[in-house]
Formats: structure tokens, C-alpha cells, sequence
């Protein structure tokens, strides 16, 4: 995380004002980040996630874990998987859609399709109760010590955890050359969104995997943008922040059955994209 950390702190360092190019250059060059522009990206990220407590409770048992470590899962890269038509968005994903609502500022929707995997057989402690028949690891716990195995507790949200956000960012023109071909912008955004992820989920022998509305994150970021002939973007971005599930599904007893967690994350992405003007000026 200290890497993501010096890569905010750089952005935020070039942004400042004496760094950007004159009134009177910007006045004459084609400003990718002018009011009226729209602006479509796509592009892939890793992600990374800080320990949570992940509380359990359901008929027969009510239960948390403490510091629960997990990790992303991005796919291997190919041709097949990352440009197929129907497989594109296997991989932990980035798409968004703005609109310049003044000149340096945009408004745009964000999906952040990242992949949350709990490690197996990490060693966790558990306070609670387990009151299943015939269930080996029934008992009343107080701190007691126990191996996450995938028999005991298979959780991931890999379909995925997604992040389903509106942000609003202003930018910072750095550079543009002359014939305007190529410019450099730098940006910071701020966002919050609600959490949709299919959690793929088996506890105790049971199971679900859907779809469900399951909490809310927010979140910060800082970037550049590289945009070249005018229309075409290229983006680097690093963001973090925090989500809160208290209602993820875990068995397929809808109403019964639930797991709650918190954490703060983090990702680098890059992605392409274009830039459609609508109603600005050349």
C-alpha cells in the first residue's frame, strides 16, 4: 500500500498550479477536459484489501471471525479471455461513462469490478456459537483459534465484488504540444456507491452464489490522462477506499441466512477510452 500511497502523493505534488500550462496556451489548444465533452472508458485493475472481522449468523449458529486476510484475483492474460466477446469481463474490470459538467470537471458513472477472495486455510479466531447436528465444528467459542478450510468456510466475492459508483473529479491540464496532438491532464476524484456483488459463499455445508444489494463504499483517487489526436485517452488512476456489506446473502434461506463485513481497499488501473464532444468548441 506505500506504493499507492507515493503515487497520490506524486500526483498531488504536479498538480500544483504553477505547474500547468499558461491561460493564454490553454485559450489556443483543444482542451479534452472542455464543458460539453463526453468521455467512455474500459480498462482492468488489481486490486488489494485490508484484513476484516466477518460476522455470520444464520438457524444454528451466530458467529464472527476476527482479521480475515484476502486477495484479488485477476485473470492470466490472453488474447481469448481479454478481447473474446463473451469473455471480456471475466477479468477484474473498470468501465466508466462522464460528462464534463464545466470546463476541468467531470461527472461520470463508475463500475468497479474487482474480485475479493478470502486466502485458505489462513488461521483466524472465532467468538460465537455453532449449534448444528452433526456438524464437527459445533460449540460456543470465546477467542478460540481456527484454520479457515474450504470445508469449514469457502467466501469470495469473485463475480464479483462490485462497486457501482458516481464520482465527481476535477482535472488539472499539465501539458499540451503544439500542434495539440498530445496533451497530459492529471485528476482527483471523490466517489460513493452502492456494493452488488455475487458472492460465491459455503459455510458449514451450505451455500449460494447471487446477485444481492449488500452494502455501500466510498472512495478517492488521482491520476493522469494521456490523450492523443484529440479523442483517444489513456489513463493510469490509483484509488482507495472503504466499503461496508452488512447484508451479504450466504445460503439460498434469503432471509435467514447472512454474513457482514468492512474493510478499506485499494487498486491501480489503466484503461482506454474515448472523448466525444457534444456541445464544446474545438
Amino acid at each position: 500500500m506505500k506504493v499507492h500511497v507515493r503515487i497520490l502523493l506524486f500526483v498531488l505534488l504536479i498538480c500544483r498550479p504553477g505547474l500547468s500550462i499558461s491561460q493564454n496556451d490553454v485559450a489556443t489548444v483543444f482542451k479534452p477536459t472542455a464543458k460539453g465533452n463526453l468521455f467512455i472508458h474500459w480498462g482492468y485493475n488489481r486490486s488489494g484489501y485490508t484484513t476484516s472481522d466477518i460476522s455470520f449468523e444464520g438457524p444454528g449458529y451466530d458467529f464472527e471471525l476476527k482479521n480475515v486476510a484476502a486477495k484479488d484475483r485477476q485473470s492470466s492474460f490472453d488474447l481469448k479471455t481479454y478481447f473474446g466477446p463473451t469473455t471480456f469481463t471475466i477479468p477484474q474490470y473498470n468501465f466508466v461513462v462522464g460528462y464534463f459538467i464545466k470546463d476541468g470537471v467531470s461527472l461520470s458513472f463508475n463500475a468497479d469490478h474487482m474480485k475479493y477472495v478470502i486466502i485458505k486455510n489462513q488461521i483466524s479466531t472465532i467468538s460465537g456459537y455453532i449449534h448444528k447436528e452433526n456438524s464437527s465444528y459445533a460449540g460456543t467459542f470465546e477467542g478460540e483459534r481456527i484454520t479457515l478450510s474450504p470445508e469449514f468456510l469457502y467466501f469470495e466475492h469473485t463475480d464479483g465484488l462490485n462497486y457501482s459508483n458516481i464520482e465527481l473529479t476535477k482535472y488539472f491540464n499539465l501539458w499540451a504540444s503544439e500542434n495539440t496532438k498530445v496533451s497530459l491532464d492529471a485528476h482527483l476524484g471523490l466517489a460513493a456507491g452502492i456494493l452488488i456483488p455475487r458472492s460465491n459463499v459455503r459455510l458449514l455445508g451450505e451455500g449460494s452464489d447471487q446477485f444481492h444489494l449488500a452494502g455501500f463504499g466510498t472512495s478517492a483517487d488521482a491520476g493522469v490522462w494521456i490523450t492523443f489526436f484529440k479523442r483517444w485517452v489513456f489513463q493510469y488512476k490509483v484509488k482507495s477506499g472503504y466499503i461496508n456489506m452488512p447484508d451479504i446473502v450466504i445460503n439460498g434461506r434469503n432471509n435467514e441466512d447472512r454474513a457482514k463485513q468492512d474493510f478499506w481497499f485499494w487498486e491501480h488501473l489503466c484503461s482506454l477510452g474515448a472523448i466525444i464532444p457534444i456541445n464544446s468548441k474545438k
